[in-house]
């Protein structure tokens, strides 16, 4: 028997919605998966969030400091690998 992935209902303010919808109408794909897609892709954020929140709540300050430290840095290395890819890619493909 298939398992299923658990499911999860959002409310949406009208600006995210609509943003989402504006998204996956842009692609060509359900917001259900532009959604989860989107997710995905911060994961590794999301899971350093959380440790930081746990830190954070238990009082230890340098637990907290690290996970926020790689939280950012992480994301920041994500971001220019993601901008490198980008600019090589607009470069190769020139008018």
């Amino acid at each position: 028997m298939p398992s299923t992935p658990p499911r999860l209902a959002l409310s949406l303010p009208p600006d995210v919605y609509a943003a989402v919808f504006d998204l996956a109408d842009a692609v060509g794909k359900p917001a259900s998966k532009v959604v989860t897609g989107l997710l995905q892709e911060m994961l590794p954020e999301l899971q350093g969030m959380a440790k930081f929140a746990r830190a954070s709540r238990s009082g230890n300050k340098a637990a907290a400091k690290r996970a926020l430290k790689q939280v950012f840095g992480d994301a920041l290395a994500h971001q220019l690998q993601q901008q490198a890819e980008l600019f090589k890619q607009a470069k190769g493909s020139k008018p």
